[in-house]
């Protein structure tokens, strides 16, 4: 979610900030894993061996956007609850909320 203040020093989170900073790690792992594979395209190794590569990239991205989501998504009720916003923007926020979720199913 952005935040409407132009500067912000880091660390110092209002509601409905969120830090994707700390996906950062698994995002370079998951760098590593892709590099792997194309190793493993170019040493011509057996199909299911990359295919198994290929999941197991597929489910660390799917973690990244379920943890990336849920951050969003509670910074979000977040400040619904905190903030002291209008009915309408209140309403716009939960009407994200259910956008977000239908995703997830």
């Amino acid at each position: 979610m952005k935040n409407d203040k132009k500067t912000k020093q880091q660390n110092n989170h209002e509601p409905g900030d969120v830090d994707h900073a700390k996906q950062l790690p698994r995002l370079r792992r998951i760098e590593g894993q892709v590099r792997g594979m194309q190793k493993m395209i170019e040493e011509q190794r057996d199909c299911l061996d990359i295919t198994n590569q290929i999941s197991a990239i597929i489910n660390a991205l799917r973690r990244v956007q379920s943890d990336m989501l849920h951050d969003h998504l509670a910074a979000l009720g977040e400040a619904i609850i905190a903030e002291d916003l209008s009915p309408k923007k209140r309403r716009e926020l939960a009407e994200e909320i259910r956008e977000h979720l239908k995703r997830l199913s």
